[in-house]
């Protein structure tokens, strides 16, 4: 499990870095552009060359400082995912974490050991970038699949409980679809799915 725990925060600092990195490469990217574009001005434009290379300056401080302004906020939500994420794994029972790691096993490279939802007892615990929501298998009434087999894999999951509601979407792989479900079952046989959705 520690070798499970140590792969997830790698991928948590790749994701960050990536999505930091945006903020300083595409601002570079626009500089050089722009940049090469006012060089090409002779030296009778000497003044425009000037002008230029400053509005240059100028747009790419704005376009870095835009960017922080999306970029920040992301990167806090993301690293908040992963640390709640790697809380709620130390809870788990080694029953749990077995299945945790079959699971991983299916999932492939851009899920892997960041499921979208995790087997914790008689509940599934489903995390996204805002929250995780947490529904125990013996309060569903039904578990509905819709397929969608366009650019990838997507399956939208539809789960009613006695008194809400809720709606999550599944990418990658049909085996965790196929997974939950028939934990879902296994666990509460009353629970209702849609049993043509797997073909």
């Amino acid at each position: 499990m520690e070798e499970y725990e140590q792969n997830a925060n790698t991928r948590r600092v790749v994701y960050i870095s990536l999505i930091a990195s945006l903020a300083i490469i595409i601002p570079l990217i626009f500089y050089i552009v722009t940049s090469n574009e006012a060089r090409s001005f002779n030296n009778s434009y000497y003044g425009s060359y000037d002008n230029r290379m400053n509005d240059s300056a100028l747009f790419t401080f704005i376009m870095f400082g835009l960017l922080l302004i999306f970029v920040v906020p992301l990167i806090v939500m993301i690293n908040s995912m992963f640390k709640r994420y790697a809380a709620f794994i130390k809870t788990l029972t080694p029953n749990d974490i077995e299945k945790l790691i079959i699971l991983n096993e299916k999932e492939n490279f851009l899920y892997k050991y960041m499921p979208a939802y995790i087997l914790r007892k008689d509940t599934v615990t489903f995390f996204t970038v805002f929250r995780q929501t947490t529904i125990s298998f013996n309060d569903m009434t039904s578990i509905n699949v819709r397929q969608v087999f366009f650019k990838g894999y997507k399956a939208f999951i539809t789960i009613r409980t006695m008194h809400d509601k809720y709606h999550f979407t599944l990418s990658g792989s049909h085996a965790k679809v196929i997974d939950l479900v028939v934990e879902g079952k296994t666990i509460n046989p009353r629970i209702i799915n849609n049993e043509n959705w797997n073909y």
